[in-house]
């Protein structure tokens, strides 16, 4: 089983996006993020980050969803 973690206030322009990301942890979700987006932006992302996770979500790992913020 892995968790789902939804990252709010990343991948912004003008306004915030987000990203949905299955994972054992939370380690193991950054590593994801850094490997779909970068170091520079997983970095950014973790400056504040605001996460909601839901446990034990039948879900294969990896990048699940995201959405670019806009302007």
């Amino acid at each position: 089983m892995t968790n789902l973690y939804i990252i709010n206030e990343v991948l912004y322009d003008y306004t915030d996006g987000m990203a949905v990301i299955a994972a054992a942890s939370l380690e193991r979700c950054w590593e994801i993020f850094a490997e779909e987006f970068g170091k520079l932006e997983m970095r950014k992302a973790q400056e504040h980050p605001v996460i909601k996770v839901i446990e034990g979500v039948n879900q294969p790992e990896g990048m699940v969803s995201y959405v670019f913020g806009g302007g």
